[in-house]
């Protein structure tokens, strides 16, 4: 007989909206619950899924039959619910970021920490280390391909009708008690720390408010990671409303024998037609050491193809130099699969909690990311440097 976890989900929104849509067609699920502030989106989500509206989330927490809980509340209303229901002893899902701040931030962690030792099942929604280019990434840097890494520039970022439109005006949406590098570059400094296997040690960063007024526009930061690994983030949202997605990412990773280049597969209108990301290796690489790494990406779901150029003379203006391609192009519009951790993020964290694993993203790596992005925000409003 299959063992049917019970689901509870603490906001309606659209993240909640998802996570409940999804849950209600998952095989080892059931909706139990949806809880919202607002009664009306509480009771029309609840209605969809079959599942009992609360508009008080301690009320429907009380449910024992309640196992898993999914907290997708704004980005400032995480604590109240994660501390609540890790005490209640629920496995929980929490959209990213962990918190706004660290004073939240570390006390959602005493009450996850209890709750871990009593068998919690935790995590933190970091979806983007299941995409094909960041997971292809990952693996070739932690396989030794291409030597350490050395420094990195990321961009992810949003058009403007994300914080003017998508939850309310700004004088109801909940924005206004949040930021862009909250919002956005959680996931990139989620990403840098996976890709790397290091740990941030200090920041400098600044924002610019030209624009939204209410929040600002974009902040740019230099992190400095373990071994002098140099980072540059920079997040976003006021992209015009014209472009095609509504958000963009850029990646540029140097490693001591190799680079990495991704770009959003539409950017723009020339990259939407090809798109993905390219790993150049260095000029010693073999074509059997290329076929390798394209097979066990293969075995990853991820799929690739060589650039392979015999070596000749190109002349730049007074000077011949020898040019060659030792390259895996990661299309963004192949038929990748990826399979590390169940293939998706959701799945995993389904897994983890039914098999009493841990989920492949932990509360603690919410929390690295909450300190470096906390931080981020600290240096652009004190001009200074913060050491962590």
């Amino acid at each position: 007989m299959t063992v049917a976890l019970g689901v509870g989900v603490i906001g309606a929104g659209i993240m909640g909206t998802r996570w409940a849509k999804r849950c209600k067609e998952h095989s080892k699920l059931r909706v139990l619950g949806v809880s919202d502030v607002v009664k009306e989106k509480a009771e029309s989500l609840a209605k969809e899924v079959g599942a009992e509206a609360y508009v008080d989330f301690r009320e429907m927490l009380k449910d024992k039959d309640i196992d898993v809980v999914f907290v997708a509340t704004p980005d400032h209303l995480h604590r109240e619910p994660v501390v609540e229901a890790a005490e209640a002893g629920k496995h929980i899902w929490i959209e990213k970021p962990l918190a706004t701040s660290m004073d939240d931030a570390k006390g959602m962690m005493k009450s996850i920490e209890k709750a871990q030792r009593r068998g919690a099942k935790i995590t933190i929604q970091f979806g983007t280390r299941w995409h094909p280019f960041y997971e292809a990434t990952r693996f070739i840097v932690a396989e030794g391909y291409v030597g350490e890494p050395v420094h990195a520039s990321m961009t992810i970022s949003d058009r403007i009708d994300v914080p003017l439109t998508m939850w309310g005006s700004p004088e109801k949406s909940w924005v206004k008690h949040s930021t862009v590098v909250d919002f956005l570059m959680c996931y990139s400094v989620d990403l840098m720390r996976t890709i790397s296997r290091k740990e941030a040690k200090s920041v400098y960063s600044r924002s610019v408010s030209k624009v939204l007024k209410f929040t600002p526009d974009v902040y740019q930061a230099l992190i400095t990671f373990e071994d002098d690994f140099q980072t540059y983030l920079e997040s976003g949202w006021i992209l015009a409303r014209t472009k095609l997605p509504l958000s963009e990412h850029f990646l540029n990773l140097v490693c001591s024998e190799g680079t990495f280049q991704y770009t959003h597969s539409e950017t723009t209108f020339t990259t939407y037609a090809v798109g993905g990301g390219e790993v150049f290796f260095s000029e010693e690489t073999s074509l059997d050491t290329l076929r390798e790494i394209q097979e066990k990406l293969l075995a990853g779901g991820i799929t690739s193809r060589i650039i392979w150029e015999a070596e000749r003379d190109q002349p730049y203006g007074t000077t011949r130099m020898k040019e060659m391609r030792r390259c895996l192009w990661i299309p963004a519009s192949g038929p990748h699969k990826v399979k590390h951790h169940q293939g998706d993020q959701f799945e995993d964290f389904i897994h983890s909690t039914l098999e009493n694993e841990e989920p492949y993203i932990t509360a603690i790596d919410g929390y690295r990311s909450a300190e470096v992005v906390c931080a981020v925000k600290e240096s652009a409003e004190n001009k200074k440097e913060i050491k962590l």
